[in-house]
Formats: C-alpha cells, sequence, structure tokens
C-alpha cells in the first residue's frame, strides 16, 4: 500500500512538471506572436512555423514518455525492487527539474546590461519584464536549466522590481549586469533569442545591451530554497 501511494505522489510530481514545461511554451509561442511576427517575410513565417512544430513535437514526444512511465509503474506494481529502482531515477529527474540538485553541460552564457545612457534615460534600464522574457524564450528553446546572477530559476521563482532602484529574484537582490547561464541546445537558444521581434531586437530597439558566448561545459548551482504547498491538496 505504501509503495502504490509513493508510486502515485511520484506520477503526480511528474505530471505537475510536464504540465508546467508545456504552459511555460505555450506561453512562450503568445509572446513570439505579440512581438511583430504579423511583420516577418514569408519565408521567415515558414521558418518560425517549422520550429514551432518540432517543439509542439517534443511536447507530444514528452506526453507519450509519461505515458510509458506509468505503464511501466502498473507492470511493476508487484515487483517491490524494480518499482524502487523506477522511482529513484524518476525522482533524481524531478530533484533535477525542481533545481534541488547542481547541473553541468552545454549551453549559452547570455549577459544583459543597462544602455550607456541609462542615467539620464530610463528606458534603456534592464526591466524586469526583459528578464521574464528572456526566460520564457529559453524555456521555450528548451532550456534545461537557468540561472540569473547565480541564482536558479524554478517553477517557484519570482523576479519583482523595487520601486524601480533594484529587482529581487528567490528573496535576493540582483542589479545589472544580469548574467543569464542555460543549460541545452545551443542551436535552440540561439535561434529563439534572435527571433525576429524577440529578445535581441526587443534589447537593441530600447539600445539596451545583450551579448551571449557558446560554452562546452556550463555550471549551475541549485535552487537553495525550499518549495513550500501551504494551500494545495
Amino acid at each position: 500500500m505504501k509503495g502504490k501511494i509513493i508510486m502515485l505522489i511520484t506520477i503526480g510530481i511528474i505530471c505537475a512538471l510536464l504540465t508546467s514545461v508545456m504552459f511555460v511554451q505555450f506561453k512562450s509561442v503568445q509572446v513570439i506572436e505579440e512581438s511583430g511576427v504579423g511583420a516577418m517575410l514569408e519565408a521567415e513565417l515558414r521558418s518560425e512555423y517549422s520550429e514551432i512544430k518540432e517543439k509542439n513535437a517534443e511536447i507530444e514526444e514528452q506526453i507519450e514518455e509519461t505515458q510509458k512511465s506509468i505503464d511501466e509503474y502498473n507492470k511493476l506494481s508487484t515487483d517491490d525492487q524494480g518499482a524502487r529502482e523506477l522511482l529513484r531515477e524518476d525522482v533524481t529527474d524531478a530533484e533535477m527539474d525542481l533545481g534541488y540538485t547542481d547541473v553541468k553541460g552545454p549551453g549559452l552564457i547570455i549577459t544583459l546590461s543597462d544602455g550607456n545612457n541609462a542615467a539620464n534615460n530610463d528606458d534603456e534600464v534592464v526591466k524586469y519584464y526583459d528578464l521574464l522574457l528572456a526566460i520564457n524564450e529559453l524555456k521555450y528553446a528548451g532550456a534545461e536549466a537557468i540561472s540569473i546572477n547565480d541564482e536558479r530559476y524554478v517553477t517557484s521563482s519570482y523576479i519583482a522590481s523595487i520601486q524601480n532602484m533594484y529587482m529581487v529574484m528567490n528573496g535576493q537582490r540582483i542589479t545589472s549586469p544580469y548574467t543569464i547561464k542555460v543549460i541545452g541546445d545551443a542551436k535552440y537558444l540561439e535561434s529563439v533569442i534572435n527571433i525576429k521581434g524577440g529578445l535581441s531586437d526587443q534589447m537593441k530597439s530600447y539600445n539596451k545591451n545583450i551579448s551571449y558566448t557558446v560554452e562546452n561545459e556550463i555550471r549551475i548551482n541549485k535552487y537553495e530554497n525550499l518549495i513550500e504547498i501551504n494551500y494545495g491538496e
């Protein structure tokens, strides 16, 4: 009985993570659509449509993998040792997705900073919504882990502007320049950053600075706080 309860809890965690990924990706598509896609040339539209189809295919693959995991649980329901091994693997994956473990891998290191005339022109100051746009686009591109100024971004993370003086993330103060480390497929990450009307265009249109480097190995520290659920059951 106890084993079945643990399996149900783990399946619930996997489904919640998948739902969160799908929501962020669909939200990112909306952001991209609202940022000037209508002005693209036909060839560019075809290219973007192709990329979106690829991402949708990836989502469908994730759903199939989740279903396979559920089927495996059902098959192993009478095999305690097999169930424990499967649960251990899924818990490890869930911990990585939740940000509870240090991770390393290839990806990009992106730097966002205020414009040269930011002291006299507030439009050149990097705002919280610039960081949110960056996160959404990177998640849409399949980012597996993200940090800003070494603060790990997880599903419960927030970015807030304090009286237009500075920003707070995970309860910690962060200031310009903002170093965004992201682990994932560099090709997809670059393409989404440079999409017409995307992060790069948005930053440059207000004279804000953006640059990035492709790295073979990036280290991102684990999320230090605990994720608490006070009202959900």
